[in-house]
């Protein structure tokens, strides 16, 4: 078996007809989007990965790419589908940053953060601004012809060597159902999921989004930035920075790269706060009888309009639940291939 193979296998417990990727960059709202999908779409092989960094760590093969994977089941004659979320980079940004505020750039409690001042923690981000959250899939990773961005229909799709590729941006996200239900041909739902703003850090960050002024240095590089001109119309462009421009402060200088690489190499050194996501998914992809039945009843109440209260699905290791919905495989290779699968999406997604 080749290193492309076995790196499928691994990824894949089960083998079906239909695959999802959601390959995206952090940060941009995709885990609202695979637990959506994986909730409408049973018959769905659905992965989320953002670069060969995790992908390593999930197969422990190296020199195998995403888009080789990618291509290799298009190859098999699956149907395969690529999707990528664009979300404005200031937005983006903060994001990213709260995301690794007490693992990395505090490397302290998040109780204890919620103490600090917020210009400690503007003026961090501030220093880091230039190097947070940076860069786009669709353009700079999936190696594909591009083509303009469609303003009318809120998306793009393309196919490309028989796999489908697919662009949303996250200020859609209240129009995702109806452009997902289109493309895919069933009915979608799409459920809020991760929010920061629930953590215990969320009140700093709330706090910190609604009094952040941005540096007007900063913003006319945010003017010029080619992914935001490239899927914000011109008019979206001026709206959007036409608001910014109500929060701005003076000039601010930034770390230089180097004191950037410097700064990193000292947070992951002194690292002592675990950096888990424990909570990651609303649903965490488990095949068994009863997280499928979970799964199903919560997908025909929320597509039916009911208000229910939505609880996680995850698997309760019982055994007389293990019955896989798709291939009769044993429990035990099931399960190691879930906690194998779950791991990774806990400790790097």
């Amino acid at each position: 078996m080749d290193k492309i193979s076995l790196a499928v296998s691994k990824l894949f417990p089960y083998e079906i007809k239909n695959y999802v990727f959601i390959y995206t960059p952090p940060k941009v709202g995709s885990t609202s989007l695979v637990s959506s999908l994986r909730i409408s779409l049973s018959q769905f092989n659905i992965i989320h990965i953002h670069d060969e960094v995790m992908l390593n760590v999930l197969t422990g093969i190296d020199n195998v790419t995403i888009n080789e994977i990618i291509n290799y089941l298009a190859c098999k004659e699956k149907n395969v589908y690529v999707i990528d979320i664009y979300r404005t980079p200031i937005e983006r940004k903060m994001s990213e940053f709260f995301e690794k505020l007490a693992p990395y750039h505090f490397n302290n409690t998040e109780e204890n953060i919620n103490n600090y001042s917020l210009e400690r923690v503007i003026k961090r981000f501030n220093n880091l601004f230039l190097f947070l959250a940076n860069g786009d899939h669709y353009i700079d990773k999936y190696n594909i012809p591009l083509i303009p961005f469609n303003f009318d229909k809120k998306h793009t799709i393309q196919i490309v060597n028989n796999i489908t590729y697919i662009k949303l941006r996250l200020c859609d996200v209240f129009i995702w159902d109806k452009i997902l239900t289109e493309i895919f041909k069933i009915p979608i739902v799409i459920i809020k999921d991760y929010d920061t703003e629930k953590k215990t850090i969320g009140k700093l960050y709330k706090k910190f989004k609604s009094e952040y002024k941005i540096p007007i240095n900063y913003l006319e590089q945010i003017k010029e930035c080619k992914y935001l001109n490239y899927y914000y119309s011109p008019s979206e462009v001026k709206t959007y920075i036409d608001q910014w421009l109500k929060k701005t402060t003076d000039n601010t200088i930034g770390y230089s790269e180097a004191e950037y690489n410097l700064y990193v190499s000292i947070y992951l050194e002194n690292q002592y706060i675990a950096d888990i996501q424990k909570e990651h998914y609303l649903d965490t992809g488990c095949v068994c009888n009863e997280c499928s039945k979970k799964r199903n009843i919560l997908y025909q109440n929320l597509k039916s309009g009911k208000t229910v209260n939505i609880e996680k699905i995850e698997h309760v290791d019982k055994p007389q639940q293990i019955k896989c919905m798709f291939l009769p495989i044993k429990r035990n290779k099931i399960m190691q291939n879930e906690r194998k699968r779950n791991s990774w999406y806990i400790k790097y997604c």
